[in-house]
């Protein structure tokens, strides 16, 4: 699927969501007031879930394929967007490109109940050997601080573990921080924090690129104020060209 397939997919679900003016930007985990707003929760019918289990599955693929990918054995999904991401991806691997992954979500409070040692924090612990590795899979990246918080929640139970790649549906190409300052992006600091890249089905870049020819003008003005204020060295560079990502 094209980045602007996709854009048009996500706004038409309205999992893509674009403020008119500044009374309707949306609070973001950092603080930060956006005028733009993902949310992968909305798409809940079958034949959405089934558009964006291909989505990662065929991103998937193509970077295994070009080598930009290192082979893994689990995917995990960050509770709770994170979840039947995973799961979806994990499905549409195994019925389109025949790939048999396995796939790991944690719980938000230890389980007490059961087979506690299997499970307790992260489902399918019970199945993964050491040196194993795993591909995170999200919605989002804004600054990247849930990643850092699923990723020392996942290496501790599961010591030995490795990080091969975080894969989203929308980088937002946005710098890290919080609501007054700006690190560097969080692509970068997925990297070095974290010793792996970075991969989107599309960036807001691409996102801003197909949509903006048919958005209001106060809409477009408030997206690339924004970005030319939080965005990376990258989006900075496309929301001054107005309209060129």
């Amino acid at each position: 699927m094209s980045s602007s397939a996709f854009a048009q997919f996500l706004l038409s679900r309205g999992a893509l969501k674009i403020a008119a003016n500044e009374s309707g930007y949306f609070k973001l985990k950092s603080g930060r007031l956006s005028p733009v707003f993902v949310n992968t929760g909305s798409l809940i019918d079958g034949e959405a879930l089934s558009v964006l289990a291909d989505a990662y599955s065929a991103k998937i693929a193509s970077l295994l394929k070009g080598g930009k990918l290192e082979e893994f054995d689990f995917l995990f999904g960050p509770a709770y967007k994170g979840i039947p991401l995973a799961a979806l991806a994990c499905a549409s691997l195994y019925k389109k490109r025949k790939l048999n992954k396995k796939f790991l979500y944690d719980r938000k409070e230890a389980k007490t109940h059961g087979d506690v040692k299997a499970d307790a924090l992260i489902v399918g612990a019970d199945q993964v050997k050491a040196g194993a590795k795993i591909l995170m899979i999200d919605d989002v990246i804004s600054t990247g601080a849930a990643k850092f918080e699923a990723w020392e929640k996942l290496s501790a139970a599961l010591p030995g573990a490795k990080l091969v790649g975080v894969l989203v549906a929308v980088d937002r190409q946005e710098c890290s921080g919080d609501a007054l300052t700006a690190g560097p992006g969080a692509a970068e600091e997925i990297q070095a924090r974290l010793g792996c890249p970075l991969f989107a089905i599309a960036t807001m870049g691409k996102l801003y690129a197909a949509l903006s020819p048919t958005l209001p003008p106060s809409s477009c003005a408030g997206w690339r104020a924004y970005f030319q204020k939080w965005g990376t060295k990258q989006a900075r560079k496309w929301a001054g060209a107005k309209g060129r990502a």
